[in-house]
């Protein structure tokens, strides 16, 4: 099954959180207990540098910088993905994906239209891309 297409706002400067639900066909949620997650954020599909990492062990964003080399470097900051929770945060209700940056991190990402994609691994190692697209980042005036 091809990644669905989803474009992201995020803006510079705010803390930034955004849900999904993953279901069967017929609708019920796919229980996420044994999968983890990943998500990047580059300025191009052929950019090394990536802007913002997220997985579910927690989120990597490129400090005053604004990017980072996947596995070296980038400042470690709050957030990251949950799983099996609701569009709030709370857990216990299968299939949600909750994606949390806090704004210290986000104020950090540079302005533009960037692009990310999101990625689940399961049990036997195997990768689905789950969603993609463009990650917009507007300009925090307020600073």
């Amino acid at each position: 099954m091809p990644a669905s297409r989803y474009d992201i706002y995020a803006e510079q400067g705010s803390t930034w959180k955004f849900h999904l639900t993953y279901k069967y066909t017929g609708g019920t949620g796919i229980n996420l207990s044994n999968f983890h997650g990943a998500m990047q954020v580059r300025r191009s599909a052929k950019d090394e540098k990536v802007l913002l990492y997220m997985t579910d062990y927690g989120i990597t964003g490129g400090g005053i910088t604004g990017d980072f080399t996947a596995g070296i470097g980038g400042i470690a900051g709050i957030g990251g993905l949950s799983f099996n929770t609701s569009i709030a945060g709370a857990t216990g209700f299968t299939g949600g994906i909750f994606f949390r940056a806090d704004k210290n991190t986000m104020k950090n990402v540079p302005p533009g239209k960037h692009f990310y994609d999101f990625e689940l691994t399961n049990t036997l190692g195997e990768v689905q891309r789950l969603i993609e697209g463009t990650f917009e980042v507007p300009r925090e005036i307020t600073r």
